[in-house]
């Protein structure tokens, strides 16, 4: 025959694992409107009418629930298993915490002298295996919970990279029709004549290739040195280098030499060709806005080190880079845009020269 203190407790503790199992499904309390301060509402009140107030929170409530799933599922996508687990510490301990309540309530009575029956040391024993279960799923509880909201901050941060780097691109493709209106300042004769044209222009009807160099002179420098040695392929794959000097204002530019006189020549890999200045309102601006958007993602040696930029004749941004410019390579990926055939590996002889 079963002993009915053991049948007693055996109910108590599948009675308890069942309440945990109501408790553990049961959906979070909603947040109230009476949290929401009221002088908040009442300047909100001046400004919007009631509808609008009221179409604007169930909005933001709408888009902060979306994200707060949203992540919710990510995490429960990388441990799925973790809310299971939680759920039997939870039925495990309070079925310990029980029969544990009930083995003191005999060390208790015993004690008193109401009960002769008890096997004190035997109690001891169980009062010891229960309260250690309780303390044992307490700290793998803990565990799992440290575990959950590092997981969740990981992906918090996660989620909200993605959100910058989708502003980030919708800035870039901005600017890229932006560039189409810049104007720059053309050789079209062999005697130095040029002409002003806006690079959207050049583009479409002279099917011309943009590379944009930007930075302090010395990498301004570097870059025209590096690019005189491919002139031969600019000329072949229609190619026109726009260099632009950052950290100088516009006296420092109307006092650089033009060329036009004794004494003030140009250094050769600023006059030929397929260098086109850039000239009129605008560059400014959008240089300042790529290096910012450069710098965000490769630090500030970008204001250093310059960027480039490299843009199909179909105003289509192909590359951007920060440091030295791999002109060779930057050719072959114009060529493989325009073409759509994949060139082969230059010569690493006169990558090591460039």
């Amino acid at each position: 025959m079963a002993n009915p203190r053991s049948v007693a407790q055996l109910v108590v503790v599948l009675a308890t694992t069942a309440i945990s199992a109501i408790h553990g499904f049961t959906p979070p309390p909603s947040i109230s409107i009476s949290t929401i301060p009221n002088d908040a509402i009442q300047r909100s009140q001046y400004s919007r009418p009631p509808s609008t107030i009221i179409a604007l929170n169930q909005e933001k409530e709408k888009k902060g629930s979306t994200d707060i799933n949203r992540t919710k599922l990510l995490v429960e996508t990388v441990a799925p298993f973790r809310g299971l687990r939680l759920f039997f510490y939870a039925a495990f301990a309070s079925g310990a915490f029980v029969g544990g309540l009930i083995t003191l309530s005999g060390v208790a009575a015993a004690m008193n002298g109401l009960r002769e029956d008890v096997d004190m040391n035997t109690e001891y024993l169980n009062l010891a295996i229960d309260f250690g279960a309780v303390a044992f799923f307490g700290v793998c509880a803990k565990f799992d919970l440290d575990k959950d909201a590092e997981l969740t901050a990981v992906v918090e941060a996660k989620v909200e990279k993605k959100k910058a780097n989708k502003k980030i691109t919708a800035s870039m493709r901005e600017r890229e029709q932006l560039l189409k209106e810049l104007n720059v300042d053309v050789k079209v004769s062999q005697d130095g004549g040029t002409r002003v044209a806006p690079l959207g222009v050049m583009q479409e009807n002279a099917k011309q290739h943009v590379i944009l160099v930007a930075g302090p002179g010395r990498a301004i420098r570097d870059a025209l040195r590096g690019a005189q040695l491919n002139k031969v392929n600019f000329a072949m794959t229609n190619i026109l280098v726009v260099p632009y000097e950052t950290g100088i204002n516009v006296a420092e530019k109307a006092a650089k030499p033009d060329g036009g006189g004794f004494g003030d020549s140009r250094p050769s890999y600023e006059t030929q060709p397929y260098v086109a200045e850039p000239v009129g309102e605008g560059w400014e601006k959008f240089v300042k806005a790529e290096m910012d958007t450069a710098a965000e993602q490769a630090g500030d040696k970008v204001f250093e080190e310059g960027i480039a930029l490299v843009v199909a004749n179909d105003g289509k941004v192909l590359r951007r880079g920060v440091g030295k410019v791999p002109w060779r390579q930057m050719v072959d990926e114009l060529e493989e845009a325009v073409t759509g055939e994949e060139k082969e590996k230059a010569n690493p002889l006169l990558d090591f020269i460039e």
